[in-house]
């Protein structure tokens, strides 16, 4: 068969994203939640994807309103179509992972298909707490 034609010469914009919670080098007991927001020009973000040492370990619930990052932030430069329903939270519980220092970050996978792991920044996990006894 023949090969497919080559693309259109169309860019494939990057996606800008921001963890709001929690700090970087916040202490983070289990079970704790991650928000923030992320926009992508032209196609938009499709999933947030929560990793920890870059492990994916929780989907985020996309399309929370934040007019602010829209407004403010954004100065309206942003060509993302679910604006301004661009907030993510996900619950991550790091039960299974070992105390200290972990990774925290995220992918954007776009509508266009686009996957973009963005940068870590580090969370300290808390010793899980023994079971009491009864």
């Amino acid at each position: 068969g023949a090969a497919a034609p080559a693309a259109s010469g169309d860019c494939v914009l990057p996606a800008v994203a921001h963890i709001d919670a929690p700090l970087a080098g916040a202490r983070v007991d289990a079970p704790f939640e991650v928000s923030g927001w992320a926009v992508k020009d032209g196609s938009g973000v499709a999933e947030v994807v929560i990793t920890i040492d870059g492990e994916p370990v929780s989907r985020a619930r996309y399309g929370l309103p934040n007019q602010w990052v829209v407004e403010r932030f954004l100065r309206g430069a942003s060509r993302d179509p679910a604006q301004p329903r661009i907030g993510f939270t996900a619950t991550v519980d790091p039960a299974t992972l070992a105390p200290g220092r972990r990774w925290l970050g995220m992918e954007i996978i776009g509508a266009d298909g686009s996957v973009e792991r963005w940068a870590e920044q580090p969370v300290w996990i808390a010793p899980s707490r023994p079971a009491s006894a009864p």
